[in-house]
């Protein structure tokens, strides 16, 4: 949203909002601002605060949610002492309503994510997650907020779960929790659509789920989403249910105004609301974000990059080649969706700007793998997507795939360009998040050597001192013959 369109909107909250909110009348304007995958972006908090101030100052009936993914993203929350605090602590400043749980919330592991549970002043929700006591990780399937004025809106919520039946974070971190189908879950709450004035889904299940769920479940008069961090840019209904999500980071948020008369919502509609656009920042966040940020060891330089590093091919390489800087490790590989951003600028790089690059905390596992083993592990990857997963250090690949993109084989070559040995086995890093969550052929069962794919790669750039990765290359996809 341009800044124009932006100052436009604010217009018409100063001038028509409070007129259009009059607790106890007939007419009720209901104000929901949506964010979704955060991921740690502190630093938009400031303006965020101010923002949402402006529309509570206009509007009687604000109510600020997140669809997931709180955590996980931004080196200053992940490695805090008390992992995930600093977006805790600002989301109560906001003054959040409600949130669902998104799979990046494992990430920090249960105990964390309990603690950061009971200190969250608004509850978090998911119709398919179920624990033993013993865990203690049982979020209330929906909630019923009430307004002052008797209107009751109805939220439940939902995870994601990918082809193993687990919502996307290491498998290590989701032990003795129960998931189940999502959609499947919420459906069996029809009966709430009778208990509230406007029922809304909040979810963590991607775009294209939460349209599914909509043709489905025609309860909902909306569905706040998460997960497929989709800019929703033209909101539309879906059987009649308003489907919106706002991209990532905090970029934007979702505005979403329904207006009732005599309780009946008789009228709904979504846009995008710039947060970066905004021209006012709340001076108290401003100063505790300030005082999150002020971390001189992540902001400590290792090394430089001679240019922009960008892209998965790039960025993948410096990530397995500070892996194959292991005496133990040829050949490694970085699975694409552990590259969390586009890219590292050209000049110096900082300890932060690693873990921003990778945040998870996996471990590297070696494994002796043979050709046949390699092929089969990156075969899977690929067919998951039908799109190259995998970058690789110490090794090259060309996938063959078929006119339906499924590939059906894979050619290995060294990094001179020659063909690799049939009976050679290698010696391959891998994370631990592949090892546990890719299903791939290998006898042996691994060993970890004991650090993270992150601090490798703070040993690799600090030995290196200057990068330079522009026009790397090593992993390719051909169109098989018909």
């Amino acid at each position: 949203m341009n800044k124009i369109f932006f100052l436009v909107t604010a217009l018409f909250i100063l001038t028509a909002g409070k007129a259009q909110t009059n607790i106890g009348t007939d007419t009720t304007t209901v104000i929901i601002l949506s964010a979704n995958d955060m991921h740690a972006k502190i630093d938009n908090f400031p303006k965020f605060k101010a923002l949402v101030d402006n529309y509570r100052q206009h509007y009687e009936n604000v109510l600020v949610v997140s669809a997931g993914d709180m955590f996980t993203g931004n080196p200053i929350v992940d490695q805090y002492p008390d992992k995930g605090f600093p977006m805790i602590e600002l989301m109560n400043r906001v003054g959040f309503t409600i949130g669902t749980i998104g799979n990046h919330e494992f990430d920090y592991g249960q105990e964390t994510l309990k603690k950061r549970i009971a200190q969250a002043q608004f509850p978090l929700i998911s119709a398919n997650i179920a624990s033993p006591d013993s865990i203690g990780i049982n979020p209330d399937a929906y909630r019923i907020v009430s307004l002052n004025n008797g209107i009751k809106i109805g939220f439940v919520g939902a995870i994601q779960l990918n082809s193993e039946g687990l919502p996307d974070s290491h498998p290590s971190k989701l032990g003795g929790i129960q998931f189940t189908d999502g959609i499947t879950r919420i459906k069996e709450y029809r009966s709430l659509r009778d208990s509230c004035n406007i029922f809304v889904g909040l979810t963590h299940l991607g775009f294209e789920d939460d349209v599914e769920l909509a043709n489905q479940f025609g309860e909902f008069d909306v569905i706040l989403g998460g997960h497929s961090h989709t800019l929703v840019t033209n909101p539309v209904e879906y059987n009649s249910v308003l489907v919106m999500q706002a991209g990532s980071s905090l970029k934007n948020l979702g505005l979403i105004t329904i207006k009732l008369v005599g309780g009946k919502v008789v009228s709904k509609k979504a846009e995008l609301i710039s947060v970066l656009d905004y021209p006012e920042v709340d001076s108290t966040l401003l100063s505790i974000v300030h005082r999150f940020n002020d971390n001189k060891e992540l902001n400590k330089v290792i090394g430089t990059a001679q240019n922009d590093i960008t892209g998965n091919d790039e960025l993948g390489s410096l990530m397995t080649d500070g892996m194959c800087s292991l005496d133990e490790i040829e050949i490694a590989f970085q699975n694409v969706g552990g590259i969390r951003v586009d890219i590292l600028p050209k000049g110096n790089i900082t300890i932060k700007d690693v873990y921003k690059l990778d945040p998870f905390g996996n471990e590297i596992i070696l494994l002796k793998m043979n050709v046949s083993e390699i092929k089969s592990l990156i075969l899977n990857a690929f067919n998951r997507e039908k799109a190259i997963d995998l970058v690789a250090s110490g090794i090259a690949y060309t996938v063959i795939a078929n006119s339906k993109g499924i590939g059906t084989e894979v050619k290995l070559f060294m990094p001179d360009g020659s063909d690799v040995d049939a009976s050679k086995v290698f010696a391959t890093g891998l994370s631990s998040y592949i090892v546990s969550s890719y299903d791939f052929k290998h006898e042996d069962p691994g060993q970890s050597l004991y650090t993270t794919t992150a601090q490798a790669l703070i040993n690799f750039i600090s030995a290196k001192k200057e990068v330079n990765y522009t026009g790397i290359k090593r992993v390719f996809v051909s169109q098989q013959a018909d």
